[in-house]
């Protein structure tokens, strides 16, 4: 009996330890189930939210009528606002389901821009965060179990934001 508990023990230690070590390598939606909340609901990107529809008045005033696809995707539609922030929207409907920012001038509600340290965003948005690992690159993420949105900011070499995604949980 005492054997087997000892080879148990031994095998569960090693599950533990191997799960640990591949954790960062899992997807968003496995990050998202497991982490704590985050309120992102101030959350916007030039006081333009996640749901708005592209050729609403605001938008149209400030970047002009949105209507050129940026990237060739099956899932969703890509456009740029201007050359550093590109948006997605479903491709039934116009209205943004992600940002993608890496405009220095751009700062999150927190106040995080391009080129902040790691330390910075744990900071101000605290220590309910994932990191995972994608193309490469350490992310940092937060999540938004109430609104479904999460914010992920992905670092260079050197932890500092290289850009950020703001976007819906259901987004691949």
């Amino acid at each position: 009996m005492r054997k087997n508990i000892i080879i148990f023990i031994t095998i569960a230690s090693i599950l533990l330890i191997f799960g640990f070590s591949i954790d960062h390598n899992f997807g968003r939606s496995y990050h998202h189930f497991l982490t704590k909340s985050t309120d992102l609901s101030k959350e916007n990107v030039e006081n333009i939210y996640l749901n708005e529809e592209i050729d609403n008045e605001k938008i149209v005033s400030k970047y002009g009528k949105i209507s050129n696809l940026s990237q060739d995707n099956v899932l969703y539609n890509y456009y740029f606002l201007n050359e550093n922030i590109e948006i997605a929207t479903d491709k039934d409907d116009n209205k943004i389901i992600r940002f993608v920012v890496n405009d220095k001038n751009v700062k999150t509600e927190k106040g995080i821009k391009i080129g902040d340290k790691e330390d910075k965003v744990v900071k101000l948005y605290g220590d309910n965060y994932y990191t995972r690992l994608e193309q490469g690159v350490n992310i940092i993420g937060y999540v938004d179990k109430e609104k479904n949105w999460s914010i992920e900011f992905w670092l260079e070499e050197n932890d500092r934001v290289d850009f950020y995604r703001l976007d819906y949980n259901f987004m691949e």
